[in-house]
């Protein structure tokens, strides 16, 4: 069958494995840390986030462009969290615009609790598959791929 795609087959196969691997593990890692501890993939990924950022939280506007979320959705999720005294948000010191969030100690915990489901899944439906040598080779590409897209306009940027 052909396809009004202008990729080769070759790029089509690599992109659709890619996707539809991210896709695969994405949903049984929501579905898995959901059942475990009443996050989705998306809050988990907020929580983990801002606790890699330290004491000092992270701005909204910069958990946006990592994740590659809109603002808006941003949001919404960290209102959620907040409502469940996981997060919390205060004004920035150094920009009026700012908002900074920050994660409890009650959100800390909750991500210590739900990482071992989040691990097993990757680690069962994804680590387990590829050779070290492979995952090298994939880290490297991606990395490269995600190095060079990271330097276009951020997302908040444009979704202004």
């Amino acid at each position: 069958m052909s396809t009004p795609f202008q990729q080769s087959p070759e790029e089509m196969r690599a992109w659709l494995a890619l996707l539809e691997t991210a896709n695969l593990v994405q949903h049984a890692t929501d579905r898995r840390v959901r059942d475990a501890v009443g996050l989705t993939f998306a809050q988990l990924e907020i929580l983990v986030r801002i606790a890699e950022a330290g004491d000092g939280g992270m701005r909204m506007t910069d958990i946006a462009d990592k994740l590659v979320v809109s603002r808006s959705g941003l949001t919404y999720q960290i209102s959620q969290l907040e409502k469940r005294g996981l997060v919390a948000r205060t004004p920035s010191i150094d920009d009026e615009r700012s908002v900074i969030a920050n994660i409890t100690s009650a959100g800390t915990e909750l991500v210590v609790t739900a990482a071992p489901h989040y691990v097993e899944v990757v680690k069962n439906m994804f680590l387990d598959h590829v050779t070290p040598r492979n995952l090298t080779v994939l880290a490297d590409i991606l990395d490269s791929v995600r190095d060079e897209l990271r330097q276009m306009p951020s997302r908040s940027t444009l979704d202004r």
